[in-house]
């Protein structure tokens, strides 16, 4: 009874995220649809500008970071849905920003976005400076995946043994099993791209062994589509080598990183997990500390 009532739950989570998406992301927007991406830019740029304006004097970058945050929403605007999860990083991007500028435990008296990185073509999204020299990079990535039916992806995953023995994922077909299970599974594959590629700009802009320097990649969801439990899994198996005993995912990453010939340099000092409902201006939470 209570399995079901959990996928009775998921399912109803699915239908509702649908339904909100699809009011903003339809092929052509309506005018309504147009009336609501304006106005939520509006509430979204009123309430970061105010607090970058307070804290202007550490981040004179704000107003860079603004202007691509409403940039990406006049390209929906023009182009319609296809454009939208580029609003969505950049909004996480500002709240991951005001996150920084807000940090009890530590005072950050400068912060800067994408700061050039010598030797590397890329950036990360933010490095922050604090009075006695510590210093935070912080790239931001958001992590949702594309609604799709991958039921056949995970019969085969069923047939090929893709699990541990210790291990059962259950998901139904009628209960829109083929949707959450690629939305696990595109999740996790996120995690290892994002996490190699973070190393990589670490290692082409000569960063590593610098004294009080420290590197966290930031991983932004709503909470449906991944939760932080499953990012655990993945830091657990990045910090040791050891993936833990009831890790859904450890042998067909295994088999991944084997196969590609993939490897951790391990530069990642921590790993971050802030969740923002959709059309919520503000975070709900960020765990700085997964």
């Amino acid at each position: 009874m209570a399995t079901r009532t959990r996928k009775q739950r998921e399912r109803q989570e699915l239908l509702s995220y649908r339904a909100k998406a699809g009011r903003v992301l339809s092929a052509r927007l309506s005018q309504d649809d147009v009336g609501w991406i304006t106005d939520y830019e509006a509430r979204v740029r009123e309430t970061f500008t105010a607090i970058f304006q307070l804290a202007g004097d550490r981040f004179p970058d704000w107003t860079r970071l603004m202007r691509r945050f409403i940039e990406t929403v006049g390209t929906v605007l023009k182009h319609g849905r296809s454009r939208f999860r580029a609003v969505e990083e950049a909004h996480n991007e500002l709240c991951i920003a005001a996150a920084i500028l807000s940090n009890e435990s530590i005072r950050f008296v400068r912060l800067e976005y994408e700061p050039p990185l010598h030797g590397c073509a890329q950036s990360i999204d933010f490095r922050a400076t604090a009075e006695r020299g510590l210093t935070l990079f912080v790239d931001v990535k958001t992590i949702k995946p594309e609604a799709r039916d991958r039921w056949d992806q995970y019969q085969r995953a069923l047939y090929e043994r893709w699990f541990p023995p210790n291990v059962h994922v259950i998901v139904e077909k009628e209960w829109l099993g083929g949707e959450l299970w690629h939305n696990m599974f595109a999740a996790r594959s996120r995690m290892l791209e994002y996490t190699l590629e973070l190393e990589k700009k670490i290692a082409d802009g000569g960063l590593t062994g610098q004294e009080e320097t420290f590197f966290f990649l930031a991983l932004c969801g709503t909470g449906f589509h991944w939760r932080e439990s499953q990012l655990e899994d993945f830091v657990e198996f990045y910090r040791t080598g050891v993936h833990r005993t009831g890790d859904s995912f450890s042998k067909v990453e295994i088999k991944h990183i084997e196969k590609n010939n993939l490897s951790f340099d391990r530069t990642i000092s921590r790993f971050a997990c802030m969740r923002r409902s959709q059309n919520d201006i503000h975070l709900k939470s960020v765990n700085w500390n997964v």
